[in-house]
Parts: C-alpha cells; structure tokens; sequence
C-alpha cells in the first residue's frame, strides 16, 4: 500500500470526523457538530495527514504551535483498520521534519496509547495538568 504524508491546510470537517471516528481517539471528539471541528482546524497552524494510494485520509496530526519552542498536538489519528503500518511514526516525524530541532512537541496521551509514545522514544511526564471544559470557577 503506498501512503502519502504531507502538510494540508484545508482538511475538511467532514474528512477528520471521518478519520478520527474510526479511531479511538473518536470518542473523546465533538464529531456530532461539525462546526465545532470546522472550527478546531481553522485555528490549528498545523495539520499533516497520511492518505492511502486512492486518497483516502487514514491518518492525522493536528498541532498548534508557535514555530519556535512549543508545538502541542492536539490530536494524532490513525483508523483502526490502517494501524500497525508506521502511520503514527510516519506523522510524529514529518511534524518533527516541518518544525525544526528547535521545538518541542507536547501532548496528552489516551490511557490506551501510552506505550506508542514510549516506543517513539517520546519523554514521558506526571507533571501534566489541564482544566476541564466543564470547570466553573
């Protein structure tokens, strides 16, 4: 199977609902309101997907960054059915290639993904924190 890897700056909403809700991140994703989605690309600097040779989008990396120290990955996506291939390390490197040996990239891992991150040699942490979108002050 021949797989391209690039940077995209007009991923569709419906494109990612698609990607990401055949994968397991899907479940933790407002994929029922498209607008919300649309609007979580628009804002993100950095998007690579991997498609398939007939175009179809079987992985993703959606990053904010500000192309000098910090890049947070806000989502990384592979559907279920092309895990297993490299498209997760295929993704993680071409973000490292755009961004330079400057910047950092953060993220949050899904309990079940854990051991991925590891096996890309990702530096692991307990010192994470973040605020629920539902925390009221």
């Amino acid at each position: 199977m021949s797989l391209i890897c690039a940077q995209e700056t007009g991923l569709t909403a419906e494109e990612y609902i698609a990607c990401v809700g055949q994968s397991a991140l899907g479940a933790g994703r407002p994929l029922g309101n498209t607008e919300r989605v649309q609007a979580m690309l628009d804002n993100s600097n950095l998007v690579i997907t991997v498609r398939d040779e007939t175009g179809r989008l079987v992985g993703l990396f959606r990053g904010i960054t500000d192309w000098n120290w910090n890049c947070y990955c806000a989502d990384m996506a592979v559907v279920e059915s092309s895990q297993g291939q490299g498209i997760g390390k295929m993704l993680m490197d071409k973000a490292a290639e755009i961004l330079g040996p400057g910047v950092a990239i953060n993220l949050l891992a899904l309990p079940g993904a854990v051991g991925f991150y590891q096996k890309l040699g990702l530096t692991q942490t307990d010192a994470a924190f973040y605020r629920d979108r539902t925390h009221r002050t």
